[in-house]
């Protein structure tokens, strides 16, 4: 209550000034989406740029886009994945009894239809395109996150950080003991594998594989964590993105430091403390595969080592773009600005496949053109499409599949 100022010889007044109304709750929600759907976007872009561009340069030196994107873009789409599984199922309040079952039969239908198209990729272009695809082991993880949906955020951030803990050492111990997988179609996984070695195919896609179940699954819980928060609100924006720069550039120091100064780097490239070549010091930093013998491999920060230094660093550079998403958008000029990115990241599923198409024709040898042509197709085949048509082609089909179970299960409990 405040006093308004009265006028000579007229009887004071109180007025109540009216506090300011907060943002509607579809404006919230919307801005919410949208941030989510450029984060989604920005890792497609990236993971285009890591399939297109070489990972090192000729002198040795890690590329820009394996120092910017490497590992970090395919961490993020999983990261992205596991928040729109939490949003799906009731975000903050996740789905209970009748309403938990039915979301977990039209999950599972939604994992065996992403297993299958990405499997019937593989098989198709897999080795053309030079690109190992990640659609299989994202239907394993969709299927794995059945028994996440009841969880709330605090309980899927501890399951986080004992994944972090306990997946590298399971997967150092096994690949030491088994050797990596040697799969068909440029180290894909096939029909072929399923049926001729199904053993051998279960172990790649949850150990041994280029995108390890095992691994993956830390993001994708990170994701679910994060899809419980009430994203909507400015200082959990706020949190994510300086939570996950300190996470993202704490774990990179730290690792150097054990590396540099602790010994792990003369154990690992067995230097018998003579300089290290540039060349192989830079593959064990940004691109090491090799050295898992020994335990020091843990410390470890390279993209796709799988080690707890990789996870916390690329969670962390997934959790500050995920944030920072959400905090842009909250400002409709840039939401504006970023819907053709925001349009694109609502369909990944389509523009994943179709770029990896585009690659396996082989048309086009330049790099820089490639990557050009790939962000421009991809942004004008969004944008048109969302604009004019809604729901991307892949994603119209797995959704339905997945909605139609979902619905029928649903009526079967109620009848």
């Amino acid at each position: 209550m405040t006093s308004g100022c009265p006028g000579p010889g007229l009887p004071e007044r109180r007025t109540v000034q009216t506090p300011a109304r907060p943002a509607p709750a579809r404006t919230r929600r919307t801005a919410r989406l949208v941030g989510v759907d450029v984060a989604r976007g920005l890792a497609l872009l990236g993971m285009i740029a890591v399939h297109v561009f070489d990972e090192f340069d000729d002198r040795g030196n890690p590329s820009l886009a394996t120092v910017t994107a490497g590992g970090r873009s395919a961490a993020l789409f999983a990261l992205v994945a596991g928040l729109g599984l939490a949003l799906l199922t009731g975000g903050r309040r996740p789905v209970a009894g009748p309403s938990r079952t039915a979301a977990a039969a039209g999950l599972a239908v939604r994992a065996l239809l992403v297993g299958l198209i990405g499997l019937s990729v593989c098989e198709l272009v897999g080795a053309a395109s030079g690109v190992a695809v990640i659609l299989p082991y994202y239907g394993m993880l969709f299927l794995l996150a059945i028994p996440l949906l009841g969880m709330r955020a605090r309980e899927l951030a501890v399951l986080t950080a004992a994944l972090v803990a306990v997946a590298p050492v399971v997967v150092l111990w096994t690949v030491a003991e088994v050797g990596e997988a040697d799969l068909d179609a440029g180290g894909n996984l096939t029909f072929v594998t399923l049926f001729d070695e199904p053993g051998g195919f279960l172990a790649a896609l949850f150990v041994t594989g280029t995108y390890p179940v095992l691994i993956y699954l830390v993001y994708l819980a990170a994701g679910m964590a994060l899809g419980r928060l009430d994203l909507s609100r400015r200082l959990v924006g706020v949190a994510v993105m300086l939570g996950g720069l300190v996470l993202a550039i704490g774990s990179r120091v730290l690792s150097e430091l054990l590396l540099f100064r602790a010994g792990g780097v003369d154990e690992l490239l067995d230097l018998d403390g003579e300089s290290a070549p540039r060349r192989e010091l830079n593959e064990l930093l940004w691109d090491s595969d090799e050295s898992v013998e020994s335990w020091w491999y843990l410390v470890v920060p390279a993209p796709h080592s799988g080690t707890p230094f990789d996870l916390m660093n690329t969670l962390g550079s997934g959790m500050a773009v995920v944030g920072a998403a959400l905090l842009v958008c909250r400002l409709g000029i840039f939401a504006r600005l970023l819907w053709p990115l925001a349009a694109a990241g609502s369909m990944t599923l389509t523009l994943y496949v179709g770029h990896l198409l585009i690659l396996a024709t082989g048309l086009f040898e330049d790099q820089i053109a490639l990557y050009v042509v790939l962000v421009a197709g991809v942004l004008g085949f969004g944008h048109f499409w969302r604009r004019n048509l809604g729901q991307g082609p892949l994603e119209r089909v797995v959704a339905s599949g997945a909605g139609l179970v979902r619905r029928s299960v649903a009526a079967r409990q109620r009848a």
